[in-house]
């Protein structure tokens, strides 16, 4: 009887593994909320991106036909043994998908419904392989926890996160086909994820995720796309309004059936009556077989974080796989160096140490547009950063010296479009200049600035919390470089106050009078936890707090 009932046991197991197997499922919203849990300024950066784009989305903004960004990849393969090390032509076909999808050159793009066609687009992105880098590992499954971005946990270092798509490929395990990182967190984490089962069309790629679909999906949310049913009911949105509204993830596979579920009747896309789920969008949950498109939607919403939050993508260099270089002659290869490490008589010295270009290249307005916050991910070893800024005509407008990593340059023209950029300086050299580039234009988007707003008790047990703020009218500063500091909000005839949790959903807002500098705030109805109080000026400036409650 024991022996009967461990072999149902292991067919159990067999039977619930493959199972597993067949449905889709993305890490990416978990591992946000967790990174959020460890670090609550993330949401405050997620917050700036959505106000970004909003405000892109209003604009005139970029003209997105005709102008192809190609994106730098590092695909890491992180292995255990020799199935799990995949070939280089398995992730050149990777790469081929990436560029077939968003290009909407995808063999099936002619599966996109009638109903869909008209908003089915081209992204005008592309990408090219620049590097592969292998490394050997014991860590059986690395899960989704980032260790495997990591060479101190058996994995490997992100590479040059500001200018480039970094792809991992190992064993995830638990079921999960990939996962990706939002723009607004870490550097040092930057990138996606991919199991080494569901990468490519060749080799170790497993039905029915064997089109390289979970690439396509997860490089959509590295470019800031949520899922399209936004992650909830109905009532939840995706931020895209060229897709209609979805209450849950669809598994659709073939023959891929359409007309197929309307899970949110009559909501449908803005003009339309009703629409049936768009199962064939590849930030569903469909199989492979039955993904075919992007929006416009989408790919305006993927242009924006490109150039809010990765605007290092914009200079990126692709110049194809590098042959690799012998670097030092210590004979010991490590993931500190590049190329090989042969040891031997023609290598050259390793090097002290390198001053890196900064990265995160950040612009927050200040003062109507009359001055810009800029900022960037300190350089280890930088004692100072040089920063020049040019105007729409090329001539230099401002250029000075910081010894942190943020400037504030005045004297700018509202609505006018300026370019800049910052190299760091290090005991033993001056690092690449990086670049970046801003428009002074406010547009009524909400920009995050230091405040005097505070918030008492907090943390709080009681039903009430009084909010007090200081606004003052401080003037703008002339034309140059200076150090940051915190801004003053000038003086506005409105208040508009706002909270959210920390998934970013309205609780509340009213309006109060610019004369006052104190309310209090009912929050008998809210549960214990975290959420985000945002004032905002009637011009678009904001200021913020964390308020607990216990």
């Amino acid at each position: 009887m024991k022996k009967f009932s461990t072999l149902l046991l292991v067919l159990f197991s067999l039977m619930a593994t493959s199972m597993w197997a067949q449905q889709r499922n993305c890490g990416s919203m978990e591992v946000l909320d967790r990174q959020i849990q460890e670090n609550p300024a993330i949401q405050d950066e997620l917050n700036r991106i959505e106000n970004y784009t909003r405000t892109y989305l209003h604009s005139t903004g970029r003209d997105l036909n005709g102008s192809v960004l190609t994106i730098p990849v590092i695909v890491h393969v992180v292995y255990q043994n020799s199935t799990e090390n995949v070939s280089d032509a398995q992730i050149n076909s990777q790469i081929t998908v990436l560029n077939d999808d968003f290009r909407r050159l995808n063999a099936d793009a002619s599966n996109t419904p009638s109903d869909f066609q008209g908003v089915a687009a081209d992204t005008e992105i592309e990408f090219c392989l620049t590097q592969i880098v292998r490394v050997p590992t014991s860590t059986n499954s690395f899960g989704t926890n980032d260790s495997v971005k990591f060479s101190s946990s058996g994995g490997s270092d992100v590479i040059t996160p500001g200018s480039a798509l970094n792809i991992w490929v190992c064993e995830i395990g638990g079921g999960i086909l990939g996962y990706a990182q939002f723009p607004g967190g870490s550097s040092s984490t930057d990138g996606v994820v991919i199991d080494y089962r569901y990468f490519g069309t060749i080799g170790t790629a497993t039905a029915p995720f064997n089109l390289g679909r979970t690439a396509t999906h997860e490089v959509g949310h590295w470019l800031n796309l949520r899922h399209i049913w936004g992650d909830g009911g109905c009532n939840v949105d995706d931020f895209v309004s060229d897709t209609p509204e979805a209450g849950s993830p669809n598994y659709t596979g073939s023959p891929c059936t359409y007309p197929g579920p309307n899970t949110c009747t009559p909501k449908g896309r803005p003009g339309q009556p009703d629409d049936y789920d768009m199962f064939q969008n590849y930030m569903d949950y469909s199989d492979d077989v039955c993904m075919n498109l992007f929006t416009t939607g989408q790919k305006t919403r993927m242009w924006a974080a490109i150039q809010s939050s990765r605007p290092g993508l914009l200079s990126a260099a692709c110049d194809g796989t590098p042959p690799p270089t012998e670097t030092c002659n210590d004979g010991i290869l490590n993931n500190g160096e590049t190329g090989i490490d042969c040891g031997g008589p023609n290598c050259a010295p390793c090097q002290a140490g390198t001053c890196d270009a900064p990265t995160g290249l950040q612009h927050t307005r200040r003062k109507g547009g009359q001055e810009g916050e800029l900022s960037w991910n300190a350089v280890s070893g930088a004692s100072s950063y040089d920063v020049e800024v040019y105007n729409a005509s090329g001539a230099l407008h401002a250029s000075g010296t910081v010894s942190s990593n943020g400037a504030i340059v005045g004297g700018l023209t509202k609505n006018a479009a300026y370019t800049w950029r910052v190299r760091a300086n290090c005991s033993n050299g001056t690092s690449d200049w990086a670049d970046g580039a801003f428009n002074a234009r406010l547009n009524g988007s909400f920009e995050t600035v230091d405040s005097e707003l505070m918030a008492f008790p907090n943390p709080t047990e009681a039903n009430t919390v009084r909010l007090t703020w200081n606004i003052s009218n401080a003037p703008a500063m002339g034309s140059g470089i200076f150090e940051s500091r915190p801004l003053d909000v000038q003086e506005q005839g409105t208040l508009l106050l706002q909270v959210r949790d920390l998934t970013g959903k309205m609780l509340y807002q009213t309006i109060i009078d610019g004369e006052t500098s104190m309310t209090d705030l009912d929050v008998t109805q809210y549960a214990a936890g975290m959420y985000i109080i945002q004032l905002t000026t009637e011009s678009g400036y904001a200021t913020s707090l964390k308020l607990i409650k216990q």
